[in-house]
Parts: structure tokens; C-alpha cells; sequence
């Protein structure tokens, strides 16, 4: 109250136009201060930066609006069917769930739970950061495997490290933090040199960057021992949903329908999925070639500097510097409000994970880095 009243009294004394033209003064002196504050940049989250398309909206506010006080359909029988068409496999291996996160979570647990006593699983490495703890909770041992010098999994070095304990080998392609892909060829070189009973955990979270010929759940079809994750919360940009889905090979249904959340998923994801699963190349091919044309710009404006990332597919990078460690880069980054993901989070000291954003964010990008380093 104190504190109010001196307030007030010092315009006591004031006139009713001098006590306006002293608070449009105050007022114009904080709108001046606040245009020359640099807003914030944020490359550090993965999910896409601009909203999901307005129908995905539009459906999921007209399943929840529709059927709010309703327990939607456990089985989420349309959007299994309209995942199925899309990957051109059975109803019976498609499992929705909340996210390929939780996904792969369930299926490490089932898998290392079968072994009876954990076991192995060999992690490309580095890719999805969560995946070795999620090994630990399931009881297993990750283990990680370096990645190629293209930034991508090398499926000969980590067929090399599956032995006798391994249930599983996991994967990550477009890899999540460098962008690295594998092709259908090397999975199928992959699974022919795994032991019997060792499955292959694919994350493609990201693969809606790549064309749709690269798919590679199709493979299900033709390997015995395939999961391949996939998310709605990249290219989709549906986040907010935690929205994903599982593709396994015809007769695991014991084991897919151990993925499946006990109760389903909500009305609101369903009607978001169904629609995206069904309509989603109106809008991906565009984000597709923003997402390249925005690493290509990248990689040129950086040219002659001793900054590097790998070639690879998707708004992730991973960036390194010859004269700064990843802590540096960070700390100096977020010094300029621009804000990434320190390498060590993965373990690593010497790389940043950028992810891109429009041409104005790749700019500023590029000047805040070369000045950190005097490039010109």
C-alpha cells in the first residue's frame, strides 16, 4: 500500500496534461527499449516451428468437441487403416500409440522382458538422446556403436557388435542429432548378419523429410525381426498431440499388441492423425525442401569457415567447430540469444544440435557464429 501511494503522490502537484504527457513519456521510453531487445531463438527443441496444417486442427477440435465426455475407440480402427494404406501393409501391423517414444519404450521392455535375465541392446550412436536410459528402466545394457563418418549408422560396425546377449539393435535414420539415413539395402544387410532372435529397432521420427520412396516400413513386409517407429510430431508438426505409431512385420502380433497403450489413444489424436496419415503430402513436400534448401543455405553461407556439419536430410544438425568445444558454442550462442543443444548431452564435447528454421534464423545463425570466431 505504501508502495502505491508514493506512486501516486508525485503527481499531486501535476496538472491533468502534465500527468499525461509524463506517462506517454514513461510509455514511449519502454516501447524504444523494448525494439532494441533481441528476441530470443530457439534451435534447440526438434519440433517443427510453424503450426500443423488447419484440417488436423480442424478434425482434432471436432473429435473432442464431438465426443468430449466419451472414451474414444481403443482399437483407433480408422487411423490403423489409414496408417496401413499409407505404408502399404496389413491393418494387423500398424499399433497408434502416444508417441514413437513410448513406443520404443514398451518395445524394449517386451523384448529384453522375453530374455528373462535383460540382455544387450547396440545403439547407433550418437541418435535419440532418451534411448539408453530407456534400455537401463527395460533392464537391459545399451550399447553404443560409433556412426559412420557421414553421420549415419554403420549397420556393418553394429552387426559386428550384436553377439549372444543382444536382443536388439537400435537405429536411428534421418539420425536425430546429425541427419544421417541409412537405405533399405543396408537394413537388409543388417538383419541377414544379427543373431536369430536379435530385432532391429528403427527410429525414423524424422523420416517424413526424405522423399517417400525411401520409406523403409515397407521393409516390414520382407524382414522377420523389423519395428519401425514413427512420429507425427516432426514434419507434422502435431508435437502437442504426442501422436505416433508402430509398423511391425505380419505374425509379431504378440509383440505389437504389447505396444499398445492399455487404453488407446484420445479422440482429438485419432481424428489428427487420420487426417495427416491421409492427406499429409499437401504440405510435406514443401517442408521437405524448406528443410534442405535451409541446410544447403547453411553449409554455404559457413563455407571457408572452420565450422562443419554433415550432409544429411531434416532441420537437425550437428555442428562442429576446429577452434571452439560444444560448450563454447553453446555458452556463446546464448550469449546472443540463440539457444542450442550442447553435445553433451549426448556425451559429446566437440558438436552443438541445431535444429533450422526460416531463412531469417539461418541468418542470424551464421553471423552469431562467425562471430564468435572472427569470420568475415
Amino acid at each position: 500500500m505504501r508502495r502505491f501511494l508514493g506512486y501516486y503522490r508525485q503527481f499531486e502537484e501535476l496538472s491533468p496534461e502534465e500527468v499525461s504527457r509524463e506517462l506517454r513519456a514513461r510509455r514511449d521510453e519502454e516501447k524504444a527499449q523494448a525494439l532494441t531487445e533481441t528476441p530470443a531463438l530457439d534451435l534447440a527443441s526438434p519440433a517443427w516451428h510453424e503450426p500443423p496444417h488447419a484440417e488436423i486442427v480442424n478434425a482434432a477440435t471436432f473429435a473432442l468437441r464431438r465426443a468430449v465426455n466419451t472414451y474414444p475407440d481403443a482399437g483407433a480402427e480408422a487411423l490403423a487403416a489409414a496408417l496401413a494404406a499409407r505404408h502399404g501393409v496389413e491393418r494387423a501391423q500398424v499399433v497408434p500409440g502416444h508417441g514413437a517414444g513410448e513406443l520404443l519404450r514398451a518395445a524394449l521392455q517386451a523384448l529384453l522382458a522375453r530374455s528373462g535375465a535383460g540382455g544387450e541392446v547396440a545403439i547407433a550412436w550418437p541418435c535419440w538422446g532418451p534411448l539408453p536410459r530407456l534400455v537401463h528402466e527395460a533392464g537391459g545394457r545399451p550399447v553404443p556403436v560409433p556412426l559412420g563418418r557421414d553421420g549415419a549408422a554403420d549397420v556393418d560396425v553394429l552387426a559386428a557388435a550384436a553377439g549372444t546377449a543382444t536382443r536388439a539393435v537400435a537405429l536411428c535414420s534421418p539420425n536425430d542429432p546429425t541427419g544421417g539415413t541409412v537405405a533399405a539395402d543396408a537394413l537388409r544387410r543388417l538383419a541377414a548378419a544379427l543373431p536369430p532372435d536379435a530385432w532391429i529397432l528403427l527410429d525414423a521420427a524424422l523420416a517424413d523429410f526424405e522423399e517417400p520412396g525411401a520409406d523403409l516400413a515397407a521393409l516390414t513386409g520382407e524382414l522377420e525381426r523389423l519395428l519401425v517407429f514413427r512420429s507425427f510430431s516432426k514434419a507434422h508438426a502435431m508435437a502437442g498431440f504426442r501422436a505416433g505409431y508402430a509398423v511391425g512385420p505380419d505374425g509379431a502380433g504378440e509383440l505389437l499388441g504389447r505396444l499398445a497403450p492399455t487404453l488407446g489413444i484420445s479422440a482429438p489424436a485419432q481424428a489428427g492423425m487420420t487426417w495427416a496419415a491421409a492427406n499429409g503430402e499437401r504440405y510435406l513436400p514443401r517442408r521437405r525442401e524448406h528443410a534442405a534448401t535451409e541446410r544447403d543455405h547453411l553449409a554455404a553461407v559457413l563455407t571457408g569457415t572452420d565450422f562443419a556439419f554433415p550432409r544429411g536430410t531434416g532441420p537437425l544438425l550437428w555442428l562442429s567447430s576446429a577452434a571452439l568445444s560444444g560448450k563454447e558454442l553453446a555458452a556463446g550462442l546464448a550469449a546472443k540469444r540463440i539457444f542450442v543443444a550442447p553435445g553433451a548431452a549426448w556425451g559429446d564435447d566437440h558438436h552443438v544440435r541445431i535444429t533450422l528454421r526460416g531463412p531469417g534464423a539461418t541468418d542470424r545463425l551464421a553471423a552469431a557464429l562467425k562471430d564468435l570466431t572472427g569470420d568475415r
